[in-house]
């Protein structure tokens, strides 16, 4: 069994927020349609957490440097930490949250008629965006909660690997 530290570095993850660190840290965060992805690497104890709003910036858009709002931006933050820890991909293991379609059911089939470009589908996109991105860096999902219309805490402690997940479906 792990010990739990005795001092936890608690960081709360606001939506394009990005966070990684060691045996420590405790990242939590709340999510709807963003979405959350937790690398973890079981040999170091190492880890992160994302929350992204949008699979990708939009075109002319003006800002400098990574912006965690961008899960392909984000993911960029994941591979800049994991070099700076002299890790490869290939060492961790991924876990995905969020996604949720966060409009009324009754939106929702409105919208559903195969209009994939709808804002309403963001969630899904979001949850596309993360599996493809994984699978192109070749780092398994060992474990996913997504989609569902309904918000989600997540709490991913980085000493055992281990994510608790709060939600209110009934």
């Amino acid at each position: 069994m792990i010990a739990n530290p005795t001092i936890v570095q608690d960081v709360f993850l606001n939506p394009g927020e990005f966070g990684f660190g060691g045996e420590s840290y405790r990242f939590r965060t709340l999510l709807g349609s963003c979405v959350s992805i937790i690398l973890w690497s079981p040999s170091r104890k190492i880890g992160g957490m994302c929350h992204y709003l949008l699979p990708l910036r939009t075109q002319g858009s003006s800002l400098n440097g990574l912006d965690g709002k961008y899960a392909e931006e984000a993911f960029q933050m994941f591979l800049q930490s994991l070099k700076q820890n002299r890790a490869e991909p290939s060492e961790f293991q991924a876990k995905i949250f969020g996604g949720s379609d966060m409009f009324s059911k009754e939106e929702s089939i409105l919208a559903d008629v195969n209009n994939a470009g709808n804002s309403r589908q963001v969630g899904l996109r979001n949850i596309q965006f993360a599996k493809q991105i994984l699978s192109e860096h070749r780092i398994p999902i060992v474990s996913e909660n997504t989609g569902g219309s309904t918000h989600r805490r997540v709490f991913f402690t980085v000493w055992d690997g281990e994510v608790y997940l709060e939600t209110n479906n009934k």
